[in-house]
Parts: structure tokens; C-alpha cells; sequence
């Protein structure tokens, strides 16, 4: 596999890297409130001191902690997701490293036939914690010293006086904390999968239902009942998600999201869409028989439909 790729992000094509490039480092995974500052930090200083230079994320394929750790994080977003949410933020080129082929480079090395050899980097823009190098010795102070460029340092960002990062936005959706995630993530935690064919027991019980598994590596939200939203052909539509593995109705079963959208009918099979969690409304459990799990979820509907009814409702006040 080579060191790096460079991908034109209008286009999403891999293409020869440019010639000059202000680029922001990081891992960015789920480019969250704080990665989106590093990414305009990065944007306006391209803007106003490199103009004949393009802006550009700088990552890894893959992230260095499924490399480094033996049990490492889920991720927040996929590679695709992530390459899309660079190009909102206003980043022209993805530059994509391949960290087993260089996770023996010292700083110098990294810095020297990575960014600057191949990358063509001109200044950069990375969080107060960054690394990089062999055994993570490099600093954003050695950075700028080795290549002798510019190199902007950002503090970190806090939020109710904890740091933004990564991990506390998977604390928080494992905790079953969907709208602190969506304030720290700038937009709700969503799952983009495939629907597949269930069992078709919701569409028995009047409650039919969109199947999805979330793929590997993506971090599984804690299992119980959320409010939920999916655009459908450019209409969004309320609904609830069941994230666990239906314990009532099939003990064998994996876990999967199981979404009912309220007021809509049609034939999704096949089609990916996007289900964004809203609200933890319960926990999963195994109810005493089917009709009692017919009735709770009569209930979580009700609540799903007071949920939009409100939002309208402020929206319009």
C-alpha cells in the first residue's frame, strides 16, 4: 500500500498532490466541535497568508489506535462520512497516510518525506495534543522546527468544562446520551447502513419496521429505544429505533437497529439511508409476552410523536 493518498474532495478522486498545501492534522474521528476548529483555523489561514495554496485534512487510512491498542475504540463515523463532513468544513484535499507502512518513522523522517516531501506542506494547523512519529515523539513545537514552517497551535475546546474529544462523545453514547453527543458532534449520531429484510412482525403488528446492522468498527450506541429521524428522498421523517437484539420476539438474534418511521409508507429493501438518534427514550428489555411489548411500543410512539410535535411547536414560536 503507498504512504499516502490524496483525494480531491469535490470530486472524491485520488489525484497527484499539489503543490503547496496548509494542512490540518489530526485523527478526526467523527470531526467533531473541536476538529470543525481546527479545520477553519486551518481554512482561514490558507486564506489569509497562503492564498496560491490549497487546504487540505491530513490523517490516517485508518486510525493509529486499531494499529496501537489491543482493544481499540469503535469509530464515531466511516471513512466515507469522514472524507464528506472535510469537504462541509471547506477542506479541497483529503491526504490520506498508511500508518503501518510509516509507524517507524521518527519525527523527522515523518515530517520531512511525508508532509513535506509528499504532501508538499507549506504550514499546518493541529490540536495541543497532537503526535506523530515513532512512538508518538513528535510535538507540534518540533514540527515547526524540523520543517520550518508556520504551525498553529489550537487550545482545546470545552464544553461544560470538559474537553472535547473523541472519547467523551463514545462515553456519552454508550451512556445512552444522544443529545450531549449531538452538541459535541455539531449534528446527531447516526448510523448509514443498508435495509434489510427482518422478520416482519412490526408490519404484523400495524409497527413496520426498517432493518440495519451497523457496519464493523462503527461504535453501537448503548441497546435500548431512541427517538429517532431518517430523510427519505429529501423528506425527513420522525420515528423511534431499536438498538439491541429483541429479546421478546428473538433471544438468538445479533444486534441490530430496528427503526418504525412514523407516517410513511413504501418499500425501502436495498436502499441505504441514514437514521440519526435523537433522544434515549428506555433501555432494552424482555417483556412477559408479545402484547405487552405491542403496548410499550404504542407508548414510545406516543412519545416520539409529543417529541416532534414540540420541537415544531418552538421552532414556530
Amino acid at each position: 500500500m503507498p504512504e499516502l493518498l490524496c483525494i480531491h474532495l469535490p470530486t472524491m478522486r485520488w489525484v497527484s498532490p499539489p503543490n503547496e498545501a496548509v494542512l490540518c492534522l489530526g485523527n478526526f474521528d467523527g470531526v467533531h466541535l473541536a476538529h470543525r476548529h481546527l479545520l477553519r483555523t486551518a481554512k482561514e489561514l490558507r486564506d489569509t497568508a497562503f492564498p496560491t495554496a490549497v487546504c487540505g485534512a491530513f490523517c490516517f487510512q485508518i486510525p493509529s489506535t486499531d494499529f496501537l491498542l489491543p482493544d481499540p475504540p469503535a469509530h464515531l463515523c466511516t471513512p466515507e462520512q469522514k472524507l464528506e463532513r472535510f469537504l462541509e468544513c471547506g477542506m479541497e484535499y483529503a491526504f490520506l497516510a498508511d500508518f503501518p507502512t510509516v509507524r517507524s518513522y521518527s519525527p523527522e523522517e515523518f515530517a520531512n518525506s511525508i508532509l513535506q516531501a509528499q504532501c508538499h506542506c507549506v504550514a499546518a494547523v493541529c490540536g495541543f495534543n497532537y503526535r506523530f512519529g515513532r512512538n508518538g515523539a513528535g510535538t507540534p513545537e518540533m514540527l515547526g522546527s524540523i520543517l520550518q514552517i508556520p504551525v498553529t497551535v489550537c487550545p482545546e475546546i470545552r464544553v461544560l468544562d470538559e474537553t472535547v474529544s473523541s472519547t467523551r462523545i463514545r462515553r456519552l453514547l454508550n451512556e445512552g446520551d444522544p443529545v450531549q453527543a449531538t452538541q459535541l458532534l455539531t449534528r446527531p449520531y447516526s448510523l448509514t447502513a443498508p435495509v434489510l429484510h427482518g422478520k416482519a412482525l412490526g408490519r404484523t403488528w400495524g409497527f413496520p419496521t426498517v432493518n440495519q446492522n451497523f457496519p464493523a468498527d462503527i461504535l453501537i450506541p448503548r441497546r435500548g429505544v431512541y427517538i429517532s429521524s431518517c430523510t427519505v428522498d429529501g423528506v425527513s421523517y420522525g420515528g423511534i429505533s431499536n438498538v439491541g437484539s429483541r429479546p421478546t420476539v428473538d433471544r438468538e438474534a445479533g444486534i441490530n437497529c430496528e427503526t418504525h418511521l412514523l407516517d410513511f409508507s413504501g418499500d425501502l429493501y436495498g436502499r441505504e439511508i441514514t437514521v440519526s438518534f435523537l433522544q434515549f427514550l428506555r433501555p432494552e428489555r424482555q417483556f412477559e409476552s408479545e402484547q405487552a411489548l405491542r403496548e410499550q411500543i404504542g407508548q414510545d410512539l406516543a412519545q416520539a410523536r409529543d417529541y416532534f410535535q414540540n420541537r415544531a411547536s418552538s421552532r414556530l414560536s
